[in-house]
């Protein structure tokens, strides 16, 4: 693909070859997010509010590590022991399509190998999170604080991220095809091996 010197200029790296991903297993990811059912609107709440707590009593500030097992790609986090409350975990789980989420606190979380399709996370705060192998089309990120978001192979094709705080986030071989930048901080941003076909900056 030719990239467009503009394009150069707001997306660093992309140019660069991303890591060497043929270990993971993507339609293997895919086919066992499919046999869950997707999270009911009451779990979905349930998390959000423990999560919550976690972060009350102390637990922000952890770092992501990422493993795979028999090319299924699964995040360990490591931070304080907290007692109360949980963290978010929807890893290789179904958001609903479509599900509204608008200005949800949900920095540190895990939506590792997940499928959150046409999800709305419209000025939510997510930072610090790991979205790394998700299936996220069309998903609406708008004015969203992600800053330090892991989204490694993601597929974020038709992703929103107007006017998003990006801040240090890592898009390395993700699949960017149509995703809308215009107005989003791209400082200390990584694009090595990203399809960024038809982006709009």
């Amino acid at each position: 693909m030719t990239i467009d010197s503009t394009i150069l200029d707001y997306f660093p790296f992309c140019t660069n070859k991303g890591a060497d991903s043929s270990m993971i297993n993507k339609s293997r990811i895919r086919q066992l997010t499919l046999k869950n059912t997707p999270l009911s609107t009451p779990r979905i709440t349930s998390i959000i509010e423990n999560h919550l707590i976690f972060l009350q009593n102390g637990g922000a500030g952890g770092k992501w590590k990422t493993i795979h097992v028999k090319g299924i790609v699964l995040a360990l986090y490591f931070g304080a022991e907290v007692s109360k409350g949980a963290q978010a975990n929807f890893e290789l789980q179904r958001l609903p399509d479509g599900i509204n989420l608008d200005e949800v606190i949900l920095p540190f979380a895990n939506f590792c190998s997940s499928k959150i399709e046409q999800a709305n996370f419209q000025s939510a705060d997510l930072s610090y999170s790991i979205f790394t192998d998700v299936a996220a089309k069309n998903i609406n990120f708008c004015n969203a604080n992600l800053a330090y978001v892991d989204f490694t192979r993601a597929n974020l094709e038709n992703a929103d991220f107007s006017n998003a705080n990006l801040v240090g986030a890592d898009f390395e071989n993700c699949n960017l095809a149509g995703a809308n930048f215009e107005g989003a901080n791209l400082s200390g941003t990584r694009f090595p091996g990203a399809n960024l076909m038809n982006v709009s900056i």
